[in-house]
């Protein structure tokens, strides 16, 4: 064999066990988590086969992960690495795709159910669930989003069945992540719209005018407005 083919194989051997060995940590950075709202208590393993304890997503725990790197996407130039949380009796579970393209920070197809906590109070939300959602950021601004979410209701309202909770598709409006909603009868509906910079607003709209929601409604934070009562929050998801 050639010495200069020689070479070149024992170049390509030492590439490829770096790269086998490169950590998660590292893939992590590079993907944009870390400048984004996404913490963990500990990365360990490679890039291929690694593990993420106590994820967090903004105020949202996201539990441990399995997380490895998808080769062929990185012939592109794009990093996609899944991270998944199997299911057991009590937890659906989670899958999830998040990477990065050029200056995009991408999360794709993710199914899980997140818990709301106070984070939304005095809103009565209780938890998110997405199936199959999935969202472009660039420049902090919403690129693309698509995906089914369905916002659950705690809150207990006389003349409300809300146990099917608030249903509808995740999209993109002015450069922010908008999630318009409402119940099965369409008169209930809630509009999330959540900015680059973390920033929300949440509105829950109630159409009607059941007597006991004059004294009950505005103790809960609720508004009269024509065809209804309204509540509505803003702050920022802390992490």
């Amino acid at each position: 064999m050639p010495r200069a083919l020689t070479y070149v194989l024992i170049l390509l051997a030492v590439i490829a066990v770096a790269l086998f060995f490169l950590p998660l940590r590292l893939a992590v950075g590079v993907a944009g988590l870390e400048g984004s709202r996404f913490s963990a208590k500990a990365i360990s393993g490679s890039v291929w086969n690694g593990r993420i304890e106590g994820a967090q997503i903004g105020p949202f725990p996201l539990g441990d992960l399995d997380a490895g790197v998808r080769f062929l996407p990185l012939l592109t130039g794009r990093l996609l690495m899944d991270l998944e949380r199997p299911a057991t009796p009590g937890d659906d579970g989670l899958v999830a795709t998040v990477g990065k393209a050029g200056k995009s920070l991408l999360v794709q197809d993710v199914t899980t159910v997140l818990g709301v906590g106070r984070q939304l109070a005095p809103l009565p939300a209780s938890d998110i669930d997405l199936r199959g959602v999935s969202i472009s950021f660039a420049g902090g601004r919403c690129q693309s989003a698509s995906g089914q979410v369905r916002v659950s209701l705690d809150g207990n309202i006389p003349g409300l069945d809300l146990k099917q909770g608030l249903l509808g598709n995740a999209q993109c409006q002015d450069g922010a992540l908008v999630l318009p909603l409402q119940s099965g009868s369409g008169m209930e509906q809630l509009t999330l719209k959540l900015e680059g910079n973390g920033f929300y607003t949440a509105r829950l709209f109630l159409s009607g005018s059941d007597r006991a929601w004059t004294l009950l409604l505005p103790t809960l934070g609720f508004r009269n407005v024509p065809g209804g009562y309204a509540i509505k929050v803003a702050g920022r998801l802390n992490r």
